[in-house]
């Protein structure tokens, strides 16, 4: 029997790594997850519970904790293992090259995980684990994956147990699940397009648990926790009708509760937005990414057309459910005016909660491609920072407008008397009162459409406060002076 500590620094649950410990649990094996924010005194935790294998859960950006507390821990405790899995893993397993980590999961990890704990138990070839990346003697042995798992009733529900030592976990009354695995779109900013080619061939991508399994798993929670709302965390829940409308008709008998889920505008109809009013949606999300058309399609791919917005938004208003957009600064060949268009057209619709960002070029998207042929060289990987929100490790003549508009974008869209002003403000160099004012437009954001309460909000900003001090891009990559493929 293996033991498994499984880790995270963020303060909200992952279904991931829930997915995973209950996967092992299941086999026999022992795993724990372990939260390592401020406030908690995680490494001295894991080190008591003396687990065998140790793996994190990072996104790019986040790998830079996983990679020091890996290190740290291996300083102390050198016969312990240490695997790597996420997206940044999936899409960079390169980072097998460095010393602190013996094995990088790239894709699905339940299976992976457990020929891992068999493997190291039983004996056998360690090497050649399909989905693991890990290094002999200096050597890499890069593994393909092994086909997806189609039949998703078949995992358990996923271990929350752990959840419960952290008090602001403990008492949080919203509650996420998924109903699938896989989208099947391929914007050019999402490494979707690269987990599909990765499995191509590898069985169905897009796959769909029983509307019936995820009532049972909703229901299960319920009993247990003080569950006031439920979050889908789906790519796209809408994307399939024949699953949608009886899911929705059994979840309005069966839950009942408030609920909110991620669309797509293209897919939206007075007919979907209907049922998910009847079953209790109460708040929804789509992307506009870009208020430029041509940049939207041509270089996201994202295959929205304006008219596509502005009627997911009028059927979002009809029924009364509030609704929240998903937008980015920082595109390649963006001017300050294209992105003003993004202002405008989230203006026009009068999101909610109109969301903005940064672009980050992740390693695994078709974007990053496409800077790095406009740059004539790579961009790098570990200078990625952990948030979003903050700067472009991508440096254009007007970068620092844009990255000053992120800050203001929730303003700017809520109250456009206020856009000449921000024309001028944004001019200025980069300072703490600008990101002063997004901070409290995102928690603003946060409270109204997430229903947490200020207390909690202060409590989980302190607690992750560390993380994006750590995370800080330290280098910058300049734009050459040569028109953009994106003109």
């Amino acid at each position: 029997m293996a033991r498994f500590a499984l880790l995270q620094n963020l303060l909200t649950e992952n279904l991931g790594l829930m997915y995973l410990s209950a996967y092992l649990q299941r086999q026999g094996h022992e795993a724990r997850i372990f939260i390592d924010v401020r406030g908690t005194d995680t490494f001295a935790q894991v080190e008591t519970y003396k687990p065998g294998i140790i793996g994190f859960s990072c996104t790019t950006g986040l790998h830079h904790w996983a990679l020091d507390f890996a290190r740290r821990y291996k300083a102390r405790h050198p016969q312990t293992i240490t695997l790597m899995g996420g997206p940044h893993p999936t899409f960079y397993p390169e980072m097998i090259n460095d010393p602190v980590v013996d094995y990088v999961c790239v894709g699905e990890g339940e299976e992976a995980t457990t020929d891992l704990a068999r493997t190291l138990e039983n004996g056998g070839d360690l090497t050649s684990i399909p989905n693991l990346w890990t290094k002999r003697e200096g050597q890499v042995f890069s593994n393909q994956p092994r086909p997806l798992l189609q039949n998703l009733d078949a995992l358990p529900f996923p271990d929350r147990s752990y959840y419960e030592r952290y008090p602001i976990t403990a008492r949080e009354t919203s509650k996420n699940f998924i109903s699938g695995r896989g989208c099947a779109y391929k914007c050019n900013f999402c490494a979707n397009h690269t987990l599909q080619e990765l499995y191509r061939g590898k069985g169905r991508y897009v796959r769909f648990r029983s509307q019936e399994n995820v009532i049972a798993e909703i229901q299960q929670v319920r009993s247990r926790y003080p569950v006031r709302f439920v979050g889908f965390s789906d790519d796209i829940l809408i994307i399939n009708k024949k699953w949608l409308f009886p899911f929705l008709d059994l979840y309005r008998r069966e839950i009942g509760l408030p609920f909110l889920s991620t669309v797509r505008a293209n897919l939206v109809d007075d007919e979907i937005v209907s049922a998910l009013k009847a079953a209790g949606c109460i708040s929804c999300v789509f992307g506009i990414e870009s208020g430029d058309e041509r940049i939207r399609n041509e270089v996201l791919a994202k295959g929205v057309l304006d008219e596509e917005i502005f009627e997911a938004a009028r059927l979002f208003k009809k029924y009364k459910i509030r609704f929240g957009t998903y937008n980015m600064v920082g595109l390649p060949g963006e001017t300050v005016a294209d992105a003003f268009k993004t202002v405008r057209i989230n203006a026009k619709v009068r999101p909610d909660f109109p969301w903005c960002s940064v672009l980050q070029p992740y390693p695994g998207t078709q974007i990053r491609k496409r800077i790095e042929a406009d740059l004539g060289q790579d961009l790098p990987v570990d200078e990625i920072g952990a948030s979003y929100f903050t700067t472009s490790v991508v440096r254009g003549k007007e970068i620092r407008q844009l990255e000053n508009l992120q800050k203001f974008f929730h303003l700017a869209v809520r109250f456009p008397f206020l856009q000449p002003l921000i024309r001028q403000l944004i001019k200025l160099p980069p300072n703490i009162i600008f990101q002063t004012i997004f901070n409290a437009c995102y928690a603003w954001q946060l409270m109204k459409r997430s229903r947490i309460n200020f207390f909690k909000l202060i409590q989980y900003g302190l607690a992750s406060s560390r993380l994006f001090q750590k995370n800080t891009p330290p280098k910058e990559v300049p734009l050459k002076d040569k028109p953009s493929t994106a003109s």
